[in-house]
């Protein structure tokens, strides 16, 4: 196979063809129509056509980039402020802290007098606030245990027999308090007397902590009169029983002393006002430091009470 070279074109192309296939196809263009061949009769002019259609789609791209970067150097801050300026504000979460609701103060209520407690006694309190075991038993029984006694249990078979109990681990200022007086009297020492039968307990108090003991009365009926003592008939002619003879108080504290076995009125008076003094119902009220005897008298009769005050 020769090749012969186009005198119109230039271009070589083999014998085979009669006329030019460069110039053939180069009409065929201009005329809108296409001429296909086959590969191997393909030459230079058709390889750089097909260079060129790859090649402008390439450009037009980085043109576009160029234009875009351009743009964006020339006018960038304006467009940003632009579309920053039509973005919606979301306004800033604010936290609601919910309110609670306020717990009314709740009213301490006054505990008033207990019932069978004497005007000006004090009543048993929280967080360990003494209180004075001899105005009132039931007053006293609320205070904790904490004393030690030489027995909790006992029993008396016959009327006026005495057994006397001893405490330790208090204070050192002991008071004692009947239930029942009725039932068993006791005195300022532990000292218990049967008065008639039955059962009580007798109770034993330094002001902060208790100790209580079960006293059994086996013996029936009652005492005639009460148990002898400082404060006995003093020529009355009647049983009298006054129900403390010595007992010790507090500054400002108040105890009401009674006397049982008396009709007539009673005149109370104290050896030092200074001390301790004494309304006319047997309401003694602790002054300052010290001692003085409380006395009832009675148509020509009395009876004392020692009052310490701490």
């Amino acid at each position: 196979m020769a090749m012969k070279r186009c005198p119109n074109c230039g271009e070589r192309y083999s014998d085979t063809y009669e006329d030019c296939p460069f110039c053939e196809e180069e009409e065929a263009l201009q005329d809108g129509e296409e001429i296909r061949r086959p590969r191997s009769h393909s030459g230079h002019r058709v390889a750089g056509r097909q260079q060129m259609n790859f090649i402008t789609p390439t450009l037009i791209v980085l043109i576009m980039v160029m234009v875009g970067l351009l743009v964006y150097l020339l006018w960038g801050d304006k467009v940003a402020e632009k579309f920053a300026g039509q973005k919606p504000v979301t306004p800033p979460t604010q936290e609601v802290t919910p309110v609670q609701p306020e717990t009314p103060e709740e009213e301490t209520p006054d505990p008033g007098v207990m019932p069978g407690e004497s005007e000006g006694t004090t009543a048993p309190g929280e967080g360990g606030q003494t209180v004075s075991p001899e105005t009132d038993y039931t007053a006293a029984s609320k205070l904790p245990d904490g004393l030690k006694l030489s027995t909790t249990d006992f029993t008396l078979k016959n009327l006026g027999e005495s057994h006397t109990i001893t405490v330790s681990g208090g204070s050192g200022s002991y008071r004692w308090v009947s239930e029942d007086d009725g039932i068993a009297s006791v005195d300022s020492s532990g000292k218990v007397t049967a008065v008639s039968g039955g059962t009580t307990n007798v109770l034993v108090s330094d002001g902060s902590k208790k100790g209580v003991c079960i006293v059994r009365i086996t013996a029936s009926g009652s005492l005639p009169s009460a148990p002898a003592s400082s404060n006995s008939d003093n020529g009355s002619g009647g049983a009298h029983k006054l129900n403390r003879e010595d007992m010790t108080l507090s500054k400002g504290e108040k105890f009401q002393l009674k006397l049982t076995g008396v009709t007539t009125a009673l005149t109370w008076s104290t050896s030092n006002s200074a001390v301790a003094t004494v309304a006319g119902d047997g309401t003694v009220t602790a002054v300052s430091g010290g001692s003085a005897t409380i006395t009832a008298s009675w148509d020509g009769a009395s009876v004392s009470c020692i009052v310490r005050v701490k």
